[in-house]
């Protein structure tokens, strides 16, 4: 395995040689990009929240936190209190922050490698959002990775205007480490779990989000009175624009 480079919207892109899908950067004119393995988290001195996020925190009594832990490479430890649907929701940005806007021939890619404690008892989504502080309720467009509550099954979502298709399913397992991932290469958009494919859709899809603003989306929740845990060993995304 090793890095291959190729030039992508006038963008240098650097990829696996194994999963070609796999992007880990990207450099030239109009590339937006986020790339954290959580060696560190830029945070408020006085709360201890993520600065670089805009966060919604559901607890009650205990606390719900987001926290760089212990791990060979690095992580993110998100620890629900212990209510049921205590946990965090987590947009990339401040109030305002949309940025990846698939409105034609504009690549992106989007990582995220994590294990959680408790699948069948916990909820996840993980993409590109609208502005939603609760995007497991009811988002309106987004294209990312879903679990709900009482299900182990992870599958990738495309959504416009509210109407959704879904791509693809996986069977996780408690505390097994994943990796979900997403390449829109510009006309057509494929979800990929641990390296193999779950399903594409076109742009031409009536539910591809291709008319939004949508800004990186993390969100976890406990399904049950148990403080849950979500760990985030890397979380990446690269959108060009050129």
């Amino acid at each position: 395995m090793s890095t291959l480079t190729k030039t992508v919207n006038n963008a240098l892109v650097f990829y696996d040689s194994v999963y070609a899908h796999r992007w880990y950067d990207a450099i030239g004119p109009s590339v937006a990009k986020y790339d954290q393995q959580f060696l560190t988290l830029p945070s408020d001195d006085s709360t201890g929240d993520a600065t670089e996020w805009e966060l919604t925190i559901t607890e009650a009594g205990a606390d719900t936190t987001h926290v760089v832990t212990d791990a060979a490479g690095g992580a993110l430890l998100i620890t629900c209190a212990g209510n049921e649907d205590d946990g965090i929701s987590m947009q990339l940005g401040a109030a305002a922050g949309e940025n990846v806007y698939l409105n034609g021939n504009y690549p992106l890619y989007m990582r995220l490698k994590f294990a959680i404690n408790d699948v069948d008892q916990t909820d996840i989504l993980f993409g590109v959002c609208v502005t939603d502080t609760d995007c497991l309720g009811a988002v309106t467009d987004g294209l990312y990775f879903r679990s709900v509550d009482e299900s182990a099954v992870l599958s990738c979502v495309a959504e416009k205007n509210s109407v959704e298709s879904v791509l693809g399913a996986q069977t996780m397992v408690d505390g097994t480490t994943y990796t979900a991932e997403v390449l829109y290469d510009g006309a057509t958009a494929y979800a990929y779990i641990d390296g193999s494919l779950l399903g594409s859709i076109a742009y031409a899809s009536p539910t591809f989000p291709n008319d939004e603003l949508m800004r990186l989306t993390l969100e976890f929740l406990s399904g049950e009175a148990v403080a849950n845990t979500l760990t985030v060993y890397e979380m990446a995304m690269v959108h060009l624009r050129g």
